[in-house]
């Protein structure tokens, strides 16, 4: 079997001189090391292939979680005397054949790790590409290396600074084992410091799979301003001005931002700042009220430490209305200034654009945030009148264009023919980017269409990389490049960045489920249970999750289950079209031939009221078996540009067709690179 894995290769320093010195030494620091690393291996979802003398190897499904563990590692052999180890990690294809295992993944990594000092980790470029953005991992080039075995150079990258919070804890640990030989109860215990780090304030403690290798004192959540004006319809504002606190904020690099999602679930909350910050990951918070009458607003804000709730900024702003962008702005700048995060002059300037001069039209353009954040096909389209009222107002104002945009992209899933709903889009953020070439939320949704509906791979990843580049802590961004990897089969690279996004909205429903997707597209079942469970946690009744569920039970071959999962998602959101088509699909292949039928004449019936997505007619289809049907409907999907269709080339639902000549003239006409 081959498949695409990050390799991490482990030596002990040393250890062949020992071995020749005092064996029965060497054979207990070798036993020592295998019970320290198996474990941590494990809890970073590492697998262990195989020892080769002092050295080991394991594979990840990620370069990240590969990092991730290495750091682990170090940390804690930091004040191990006996055992240092070298580590190198690297990329590639690795195949396992007759229990062993062997390929490129393998060579490099093995090649790279005697390049690492002592308790240090090398990469590969291959790796660097995927872990230069991570707070707190911090690489040196140590240039191209020839490497024996290998015909071309690599680039190889030292880690160099790890600021991580286990240090403390891996001391006090190894001072209450009290001796320097570990048992498995010791390596549990530091497994259970580990385990706190991965995820503090009891939400899905024992099921969170990411490391965050550093907290950071650069890591702020802006909480839920409090609104304190006589009337509550005056909440869409409050929350307008934290939703623009953050925007701002989240375009600065060196700050890590939690995103709006996650944020908002603490609206009222009665959790202490700290409990907060510890489930949200982040060492500073925002808080703060507004309260508006007539046409003034005051604001206080408050920047608080919440690890030692200290007081580390605060200001009051009594102005006319007109002012609100200009008091957005002062507060971005002051939290960038009291946090020390380096501020470059595009930053401080977009920070300080103005995105319109009319009250009036922020006014609409809020009231449309509000019902656009809401969802609900009523929403979207009340979201849609108020950004329409403010572009009305002011027809120079980018962001109730994009708003716009937002609404009908949205909608082109469910509700809206995509070759309706599209134009309106393609002409609202035509519009949006010709008034303001640095919109990141205009460049995220192009690429949107053009990743889902135009299939334009090329410039959809352009535009992904634009959109972070304007603005590094946007969640969404990150999600959706992470869709684009999933679309065109760069697993490793989706997952990178949909952890990029949990980190950013480490509480959001959807991010937590669709970092399923791709553990579940590589047949790691069990990695993907534990996001869906996560998520479960955090709402019992997430529709989506269950549909997710349902296609892994499906994928590992428990149709039982997903019949169960699919029913549940279709109780919960009752003629939602993608559900029922999944549940249509698992009765098919499940043997339950009647009910996945009476699926197909529902929705049937269902496209004579309203829009159905021929994708969604197509994979009852499949799951019948009755190909030739599901072929045609494919065909229609991409005459109809249905965004689903650019998940072609990656679901194995559609393995029966591959070997179809159609099925193969859509992939060639789909123009997927390879």
């Amino acid at each position: 079997m081959r498949k695409l894995a990050a390799i991490m290769f482990t030596d002990i320093v040393g250890y062949t001189a020992l071995m020749g010195d005092d064996e029965p030494k060497a054979l207990q620091l070798l036993q020592h090391n295998r019970e320290l690393l198996k474990p941590i291996i494990e809890q970073f979802r590492g697998e262990w292939l195989k020892e080769m003398g002092d050295g080991t190897l394991s594979s990840f499904a990620s370069a990240v979680e590969a990092v991730n563990c290495a750091l682990a590692i170090q940390h804690v052999l930091k004040d191990d005397p006996d055992l240092q180890l070298r580590i190198g990690i690297h990329v590639g294809d690795v195949v396992f054949e007759g229990g062993d295992v062997f390929g490129d993944g393998v060579n490099v990594a093995s090649r790279i790790e005697p390049l690492a000092e002592p308790g240090g980790v090398c990469v590969s470029d291959r790796v660097y590409e995927d872990i230069k953005n991570k707070p707190g991992i911090e690489a040196a080039s140590l240039g191209e290396k020839k490497l024996k075995g290998v015909d071309h150079p690599v680039k190889v990258y030292a880690v160099t600074e790890i600021r991580a919070p286990l240090a403390m804890q891996t001391r006090a640990t190894l001072q209450l084992l009290g001796r320097r030989w570990w048992t498995w109860a010791g390596a549990a215990a530091v497994m259970a410091v580990i385990g706190l780090v991965i995820w503090s304030g009891g939400i899905a403690e024992k099921h969170a799979p990411v490391w965050e290798p550093i907290l950071g004192p650069k890591s702020i959540a802006v909480l839920p301003f409090a609104n304190l004006s006589d009337s509550k319809e005056d909440e869409d504002f409050s929350d307008g001005v934290t939703d623009d606190i953050i925007t701002h904020l989240a375009k600065i690099g060196d700050l890590k931002v939690i995103s709006r999602t996650s944020a908002m679930l603490y609206k009222d909350s009665p959790k202490s700042l700290q409990v907060i910050a510890e489930e949200l990951g982040v060492s500073n918070v925002l808080e703060g009220t507004v309260r508006r009458h007539g046409n003034r607003v005051r604001i206080t804000s408050q920047l608080i430490d919440a690890r030692t709730d200290a007081h580390l900024w605060a200001e009051t702003y009594d102005r006319e209305l007109t002012d609100i962008f200009a008091i957005q702005s002062g507060v971005a700048q002051q939290i960038a200034a009291a946090l020390k995060a380096k501020l470059s002059t595009d930053e401080r300037q977009r920070i300080e654009k103005r995105p319109t001069e009319s009250t009036e039209a922020y006014h609409f353009y809020l009231r449309g945030q509000y019902f656009w954040n809401r969802r609900t096909t009523e929403d979207l389209f009340r979201a849609i009148g108020y950004f329409e009222q403010a572009i009305e107002a002011d027809s120079s104002y980018a962001q109730a264009y994009v708003g716009l945009a937002d609404c009908y992209i949205w909608l082109a899933h469910y509700e809206i023919p995509p070759k309706q709903a599209f134009p309106i889009a393609r002409r609202a953020l035509a519009r949006a980017l010709e008034i303001d070439n640095g919109s990141a939320g205009a460049y995220v949704s192009l690429a949107h269409i053009l990743n889902e509906h135009e299939w334009d791979w090329a410039n959809a990843e352009s535009a992904f990389q634009r959109a972070i580049e304007l603005k590094p802590n946007y969640a969404e961004a990150h999600r959706l490049y992470g869709w684009y990897f999933i679309h065109i089969g760069q697993l490793d690279k989706a997952i990178a960045e949909m952890e990029r996004a949990l980190e950013l909205d480490p509480l959001s429903y959807l991010i937590n489920t669709n970092m399923a997707y791709p553990y579940s597209l590589l047949g790691q079942f069990s990695q993907a249970f534990e996001y869906l469970q996560k998520t479960l946690e955090l709402n019992p009744d997430y529709p989506l999750a269950y549909m997710t569920l349902g296609e892994n039970y499906r994928r590992a071959g428990r149709h039982g289950e997903a019949v169960e999962a699919h029913e549940k998602a279709v109780a919960l959101d009752k003629g939602n079209v993608l559900y029922l088509s999944y549940l249509g699909y698992t009765y098919g292949v499940a043997g339950h031939r009647e009910k996945a039928l009476a699926i197909l004449r529902e929705l049937h019936e269902m496209s004579k009221e309203k829009y159905v997505s021929p994708w969604a007619m197509a994979m009852p289809y499949i799951g019948l078996g009755e190909l030739d049907q599901a072929l045609d409907w494919l065909d229609k999907a991409y005459v109809e540009g249905d965004l689903l269709i650019a998940w072609l080339k990656v679901f194995p639902e559609f393995d029966p067709l591959r070997s179809d000549p159609r099925f193969a003239d859509l992939l060639r006409r789909m123009k997927f690179p390879e």
